[in-house]
């Protein structure tokens, strides 16, 4: 009994502590709210992550690996959030969500770093700054159609070494986090150019 009723403790102040660092961070100003976008029944490709935790274990291995350049770009980063999926017709629901998340970064006081509109296809990165010192980075990439994207990074964030920390990481360490911790990303193949990650 007393082993239960310890167990059960744990449990609650782990449910405790992961409840505060979520609300830490929704409180963040480089934070982005991505949470009401609901992503359809019959959606193909579907990914719905966040990688916060992941963060500070890869930033460990790196380390331990010597990899002191990927663990300092991954230690900026406090969390990583993101929703993507695709849909073989245009749907109206999705044109609404690229809408809603697109006036919401304007109205939110977001910079557009890189807007490029082919077409129908349209990809954005917003970013917000406190002090002059980059807080926060929302990407947003639709194709009617075909897939869309939504991203939000938060930390005390440098564009350049972001951008070194893009080419380096792996994409397997993502997938074999996610299969470690029983989360559904979706079944597709990482080596199909139409996947959703690399639009």
């Amino acid at each position: 009994m007393n082993t239960l009723r310890t167990l059960a403790i744990a449990a609650l102040l782990l449910m405790a502590l992961s409840a505060v660092a979520a609300a830490s961070i929704a409180n963040d100003p480089g934070y982005f709210d991505l949470e009401w976008i609901e992503i359809p029944d019959d959606a193909e490709e579907v990914q719905d992550i966040d990688l916060s935790a992941m963060l500070t274990e890869v930033a460990a291995k790196a380390r331990n690996e010597g990899d002191d350049e990927l663990a300092r770009a991954l230690a900026m980063v406090r969390s990583v959030r993101v929703k993507a999926f695709s849909l073989e017709y245009k749907d109206r629901e999705t044109e609404a969500m690229v809408d809603r998340v697109t006036d919401e970064l304007k109205e939110g006081g977001w910079n557009r770093l890189i807007y490029v509109k082919d077409g129908d296809e349209m990809v954005t990165v917003s970013s917000m700054h406190v002090d002059g010192n980059m807080v926060g980075l929302v990407v947003v990439a639709y194709e009617p159609g075909d897939g869309v994207v939504f991203a939000n990074v938060v930390g005390d964030l440098d564009l350049a070494t972001l951008m070194g920390l893009a080419g380096e990481f792996d994409l397997d360490d993502i997938d074999e986090y996610m299969e470690m911790h029983g989360h559904d990303h979706g079944d597709e193949d990482e080596d199909d150019e139409d996947d959703p990650r690399r639009m």
